[in-house]
């Protein structure tokens, strides 16, 4: 089977409701990881709105400091 490399990485479970960077295919995306699953990562980029992000968009994500 062929795997795009730009895949939801696993390990994000110590990702959770920390600030993160995820990477796309079509530029950044900040804020906190609230959940993700097979298919997808929610992104929380302010107090009230939630960016749900699809795997195949992602590239990659990393914690902000």
């Amino acid at each position: 089977m062929f795997r795009n490399c730009c895949q939801c990485p696993e390990g994000l479970i110590l990702f959770l409701d920390r600030r993160v960077v995820v990477e796309t295919k079509c530029g950044e995306i900040k804020g906190f990881l609230r959940a993700f699953g097979e298919t997808f990562l929610e992104v929380q980029e302010d107090k009230v709105e939630l960016t749900v992000i699809q795997c195949a968009q992602v590239c990659s994500v990393r914690l902000l400091g």
